[in-house]
């Protein structure tokens, strides 16, 4: 298992774990699709607090197909007599602008009743560290999927660093209906195991469905360690009603379910004038009563006759709890290609509400050069938030640029190049670490990966000065 600060790798599926529950993303994955139905391809699961802190763009959409709603929760419609092979391409980064992965769905539209020959699946990554070249990790999946009538089944083993560390089974069937119109439910059951104990690591099962234009969602978790206290269930209905997104969330915690909390998001343009500003709500009701309220108003439009070119927008977030009130305003500067965004917080008296001053604590630019080509440039003035901006708590500046590789037999890939700097120290204007990622496809179904940092790459270990590290993504 490839661990890290913030997320771990098991096999195929990345794990982002800040909490007790993880977030699941799929990197790489095959999903098949009968022709003329809604399929959902699903790129993560998770909470609403854990899928945030992700931020999913579709690098290179289906050619044969549409895609309907918002990842990472996604619905494939094949054309019209379609059958054949089709792909999906995206990338996955945190709200800073790191990368997390770069991710091919192989979508298989498969006629009916017809079966398929195995395929296979090989991810693996090797992570190197100087100056003395010592291998720091290794991990290596291989996999397994498989489709007889209406059952999709996979197998998957990983070995790292300390042995033969995870086993895991997929098995996926489809339930079909008329009423009250037609609908198709997919059940994916997994199961995870551990070689080293023998035992059930976890248990999940996932169904959801279109029903009269809403996607239905149900998804079980089973702890194997804590099965009655780390066991939980969801319930999740999304949907529109004329120009209005609504979506509902309801957990039950423990193996007896038990409430544990309801989350219902709303949001929409401004129902009282024809501009481009749009609000989003959010509610959270938990076991032991109100948890939070919080609203959105977002591309609020400043007037400035003396800016030209220049349009100010204003965003404000308001949020409520039963001991706080907190406002949140963000100001963004665009002139068409330029993006500037300065950090402000709103601060509030000792005593009571209100508002006392204002506080820049940073600023934000972004621009976006032709050819899908990106810079991002930002910078903290308040220690406490540098881990904010830049990811890093020891950096307080970051200058960041990326865009597509140039495709090669038509599969896109994708490079970032990101200096961090120190208030202190460093070697060039602070430079303190160098951090170069680079996904490059040599085919539609292999996709390598290199990543390499150097400079104050691990503060635990001064003399480390750089990490390699290169993997690959392979389907046959």
């Amino acid at each position: 298992m490839r661990k890290f600060f913030f997320y771990v790798f098991l096999g195929g599926l990345g794990l982002f774990s800040a909490t007790s529950v993880a977030l699941e993303y799929y990197p790489l994955q095959i999903v098949f699709v009968r022709p003329a139905t809604h399929t959902p391809v699903v790129l993560a699961t998770g909470t609403p607090d854990e899928l945030a802190k992700l931020i999913f763009t579709i690098v290179e959409p289906p050619k044969n197909g549409v895609l309907l709603g918002f990842p990472p929760e996604l619905v494939y419609i094949p054309a019209e007599g379609f059958t054949g092979t089709d792909w999906i391409t995206f990338l996955m980064q945190a709200t800073d602008g790191t990368i997390f992965d770069y991710g091919t769905v192989q979508l298989r539209v498969l006629g009916p009743m017809e079966m398929l020959a195995p395929s296979l699946r090989s991810e693996g990554s090797l992570t190197f560290s100087g100056p003395t070249f010592a291998v720091d990790s290794y991990r290596f999946d291989f996999g397994f999927y498989g489709r007889f009538t209406y059952l999709d089944t996979q197998a998957h083993a990983t070995w790292d660093q300390t042995g033969f560390s995870s086993f895991r089974t997929i098995a996926r069937i489809e339930l079909e209906g008329d009423w009250p119109s037609p609908w198709r439910l997919p059940i994916t059951s997994t199961l995870t195991f551990s070689p080293a104990t023998l035992s059930l690591t976890s248990w999940t099962v996932d169904a959801r469905t279109l029903i009269l234009g809403w996607n239905l969602s149900y998804y079980f978790y089973y702890s194997g360690a804590n099965p009655q206290t780390d066991s939980y269930a969801t319930f999740t209905a999304q949907g529109s009603i004329d120009r209005y997104t609504l979506t509902s969330r309801t957990k039950f915690a423990t193996l007896t379910p038990t409430f544990a909390e309801w989350t219902l998001n709303l949001s929409g343009p401004w129902p009282f004038c024809d501009c481009p500003i749009k609000w989003e709500l959010e509610f959270m009701q938990r076991k032991l009563g109100f948890d939070h309220l919080g609203f959105t108003l977002k591309d609020i439009a400043l007037p400035c006759p003396m800016c030209q070119v220049l349009q100010i927008y204003l965003d404000v977030r308001i949020t409520f709890t039963t001991e706080m009130k907190k406002v949140e305003p963000s100001l963004r500067l665009w002139s068409g290609l330029l993006c500037a965004r300065p950090l402000i917080n709103l601060l509030s008296p000792e005593e009571g509400f209100g508002i006392s001053g204002l506080e820049v604590y940073g600023v934000e630019i972004r621009c976006d050069l032709p050819r899908g080509y990106k810079t991002r440039f930002a910078t903290s003035f308040d220690p406490a938030k540098d881990a904010d901006i830049t990811g890093y708590f020891h950096f307080f500046e970051v200058i960041q640029l990326e865009g597509p590789v140039v495709p090669c037999c038509g599969a896109p890939g994708w490079w970032q190049l990101s200096l961090y700097f120190q208030r202190t120290g460093g070697q060039l204007f602070g430079l303190g670490m160098t951090d170069i990622v680079l996904y490059f496809p040599i085919s539609r179904e292999v996709l390598l990966n290199v990543r390499l940092k150097t400079g104050l790459v691990d503060l635990d270990n001064p003399t480390k000065t750089w990490i390699l590290a290169w993997g690959w993504k392979a389907l046959f």
